[in-house]
């Protein structure tokens, strides 16, 4: 099967909401909330205008704040908990790899030992580290201390049911009110919804996106080709679909720039926007990024550095100041006004 670039990413922008007639779609995957309200910002360019405070925000995928539908956090936290040795191996990074049921501990100690109606990850960690098994608190370099291993601990809040403020520039947890059950493995939605989600991608970029997680449980999935490269495509087809927004601006984890990166960004674009440390926002101009943007407050004004803004005309010109009223409304409510300026 063959397909262009183009057709996919119109697929993707449709099936994602990104043409504002289905927010939540992309709630499937969980949205990246870090920093705080970028996953409102995600949402709201979908469309969705009543916040977010009736979602979960919890650390899921890779350990990293996400926005989730409570109703699907059981099946994530069927998918996400470890199940052998090599699973929990990739939480664990250079540290020794403890016992399966070393999990299990650091979940009921979160339960018992919860400091107050909220703490802060030091706080918690602090709390349950002197009564876990020397494996699961090893020493520290960074810190100076025996802790509980970062990624455990961001894991053990999943499955201990714990759920974060939804803002602050800390990451603050809400005591839960219940521990939830553990469940038998199921169905691999994650990586269907992945796939249904993004459309063509490399099992690279799945894993990656995926993290440490359930990597063998792949659903069906054949071959295509994409602009003459190789990729895998789940048995739903590639739709036909309008053309993605002619003006877009998006944070560098936003759903729609998920899968081949080849796809979205030239590599002299990508190399811009994708950095590893304060990666700016993403232009993304008829489907494909083409520059980048931040974003600062001057009184009651958000004020959006484009860079080659001078450059962007018409429609997509008008597209971006659309986005940039929403988001706008996202950080600063009704009151705020947005302003959009070459970088």
């Amino acid at each position: 099967m063959e397909l262009t670039g183009a057709r996919v990413l119109a697929h993707r922008a449709a099936v994602q909401g990104l043409h504002g007639d289905d927010a939540d779609a992309v709630l499937a995957l969980g949205v990246v909330d870090s920093p705080p309200k970028t996953g409102a910002a995600a949402l709201g360019v979908r469309g969705r205008r009543e916040g977010t405070e009736d979602l979960a925000r919890v650390l899921s995928l890779r350990g990293a704040p996400h926005l989730h539908r409570r109703e699907d956090l059981p099946a994530l936290r069927r998918q996400l908990r470890p199940r052998t040795p090599e699973q929990l191996a990739a939480w664990c990074g250079a540290f020794p790899v403890p016992d399966l049921d070393h999990v299990d501990l650091v979940v009921d100690a979160m339960h018992r030992e919860f400091p107050g109606d909220t703490a802060t990850k030091g706080e918690l960690s602090a709390a349950i580290s002197p009564g876990l098994p020397d494996v699961v608190r090893p020493h520290c370099p960074g810190c100076g201390v025996e802790h509980v291993i970062e990624n455990v601990f961001r894991l053990g809040t999943l499955l201990a049911g714990i759920e974060l403020e939804h803002l602050g520039a800390k990451l603050t947890f809400r005591r839960p009110t219940a521990k939830p059950p553990v469940e038998a493995p199921g169905e691999p939605t994650l990586l269907r919804d992945y796939a249904r989600l993004v459309g063509p991608f490399a099992k690279a970029d799945a894993e990656k996106w995926l993290g440490a997680g359930p990597q063998d449980a792949w659903p069906d999935l054949r071959p295509v080709r994409v602009d003459g490269k190789r990729l895998l495509l789940a048995h739903e087809d590639v739709r036909e679909a309008p053309d993605p927004p002619a003006g877009l601006l998006l944070f560098p984890r936003d759903p729609y720039l998920l899968g081949p990166r080849h796809l979205v960004a030239d590599p002299d674009v990508a190399r811009q926007v994708w950095r590893p440390v304060g990666s700016p926002g993403a232009l993304v101009l008829h489907g494909r990024v083409a520059g980048t943007w931040r974003h600062g407050f001057r009184g009651r004004t958000v004020t959006f550095q484009v860079k080659g803004w001078s450059k962007v005309k018409g429609a997509a010109r008008r597209a971006v100041k659309a986005q940039a009223d929403v988001l706008a409304g996202v950080w600063g409510a009704e009151a705020l006004g947005a302003d959009v300026v070459e970088w």
